[in-house]
């Protein structure tokens, strides 16, 4: 409730640190949605993946195959794999890489439009 009606969406990469951050700051500035972002791998995300992240958000986009199959029978035993979005980026960038945002853009953007 205090949260608005903004779209709610949780970007998802290996630890949190670089390609779900570039996609969860794209997301806030071209889209103003409401973003988290968190990581699959528990040992090294900074914020893990969670039942809690996972229903919070109206969308979830994982950046890729792996990090998505990672979480995958979760995410169908919580309800929400009709919720989710699976992008092709690589772990080759840095965060805010202008390469990331411009792939961040196209894939999303391309996905979104597949799924209407």
């Amino acid at each position: 409730e205090w949260q608005g009606d903004t779209k709610r969406v949780l970007t998802v990469c290996s630890t949190g640190l670089l390609r779900s951050a570039t996609l969860q700051n794209f997301l806030i500035k071209e889209y103003g949605y409401n973003v988290r972002n968190c990581g699959t791998d528990a040992s090294y995300a900074l914020i893990p993946i969670s039942q809690a992240l996972v229903t919070w958000a109206d969308e979830i986009v994982f950046v890729n195959k792996e990090n998505f199959n990672m979480v995958k029978g979760e995410l169908e035993e919580f309800g929400v794999l009709d919720n989710c979005i699976v992008l092709d980026i690589p772990d080759i960038y840095g965060f805010n890489d202008p390469r990331l945002v411009e792939i961040c853009k196209k894939q999303y953007e391309e996905a979104v439009k597949n799924k209407l």
